[in-house]
């Protein structure tokens, strides 16, 4: 990210991943919004991938680790869709 901004001079980057690489960037606190599509269907089950991913918090020491969302936009999209929009309190 720091090579991105030092030889592009990119500010902004929009990130669409998998659990895993959004469980890092949150952890790193390196998102400044969370934009997230709710599609009406359930799918579930142990091994099943969830939005963030990675290893668990362990201890209270952790927690720091955590950042808090605020909704900032709600909107209702087609087939009964939701998209979602947070900002990252850091």
């Amino acid at each position: 990210l720091a090579s991105l901004k030092a030889d592009y001079g990119c500010e902004r980057l929009t990130v669409q991943s998998g659990g895993t690489i959004n469980g890092l960037f949150l952890r790193e606190k390196l998102f400044d919004f969370i934009d997230i599509v709710v599609a009406p269907i359930l799918i579930g089950g142990k091994e099943t991938a969830t939005l963030i991913d990675g290893d668990s918090l362990k201890s209270v020491e952790e927690l720091h680790k955590l950042c808090a969302l605020k909704l900032m936009d709600c909107t209702a999209l087609q087939d009964s869709y939701l998209r979602l929009r947070y900002q990252v309190i850091k």
